[in-house]
């Protein structure tokens, strides 16, 4: 873990000269320059979370297919791939580029997360030492938090907490996997409890951009189905119309026959 720290120092050496120069002219909090940092890092990653959601999306979408090829197939696992696979490449789905995005942004927010927990002197110099005195650095205070120590009234736990469970609840549709998704953000609770605030807040922070960011995604997805399914109709209506006006002409030409036939 420390090689890979230390790998990730530069990463980590540009997020604390971003944090010093919005504190030294943007807004002198730490607690805000924190939020300020999370946006910024966020709105970078934009373009690959939104390839990320949008990917989950369209899996999600197709778990209903997949799962009849695994029901239909369920004793042959090697013919169970093969469909899949074809299945992929017949709506032009990568499994993997769900993934990509998220491992690319995991060098970042390791460093994030190193620069907030153990700032270096660049932090340092500017803010003070974390103690003075054997007392909290005032630099350090934000509302009723120190951010270099622990949320003692557990506010920021509990704001995890229901943010993450929010975003799973959003992100989450099949039953099976509901139960574990669900515990997640449980079990990261108490692992936040002895976490840094300032971790925490930018923990929050980034899970309300998720919610909103999901949100709008989730529309999308919702348009792009509507589209899809009109488009689907369109055929289908013409069709009909072509078959009724076929229809139409038959009954003309039987009532000309009718005519016909009495005079």
């Amino acid at each position: 873990m420390a090689q890979i720290l230390e790998l990730l120092r530069p990463v980590q050496t540009v997020i604390e000269q971003i944090v010093i120069f919005l504190y030294q002219n943007v807004v002198p909090s730490y607690g805000l320059v924190i939020i300020l940092l999370t946006l910024i890092v966020r709105v970078v990653l934009t373009p690959l979370t939104i390839s990320q959601t949008k990917s989950m999306a369209k899996m999600q979408k197709m778990q209903p297919k997949l799962k009849e090829i695994q029901k239909k197939y369920k004793d042959d696992k090697q013919k169970v791939q093969e469909k899949t696979m074809e299945f992929y490449r017949q709506n032009n789905v990568n499994p993997l580029a769900g993934c990509l995005p998220l491992l690319l942004q995991m060098p970042i927010f390791f460093a994030l997360f190193q620069a907030l927990r153990e700032p270096s002197d660049i932090v340092r110099n500017v803010l003070g030492p974390f103690m003075l005195n054997n007392v909290p650095n005032p630099n350090y205070n934000f509302l009723w938090l120190n951010l270099n120590q622990p949320d003692q009234y557990y506010i920021l736990v509990i704001l995890m907490v229901a943010t993450m469970f929010l975003t799973t609840k959003m992100t989450t549709t099949d039953p099976k996997q509901s139960v574990i998704s669900y515990a997640m953000p449980v079990v990261f609770g108490f692992i936040s409890i002895n976490l840094p605030s300032g971790i925490l807040i930018y923990w929050v922070t980034t899970n309300i951009w998720s919610i909103g960011q999901q949100g709008l995604v989730n529309k999308w997805v919702k348009r792009t189905e509507g589209k899809e399914t009109e488009e689907k109709k369109e055929p289908e209506q013409k069709q009909t119309e072509k078959q009724l006006t076929s229809d139409e002409k038959k009954v003309i030409s039987g009532k000309k026959r009718k005519k016909r036939r009495k005079k």
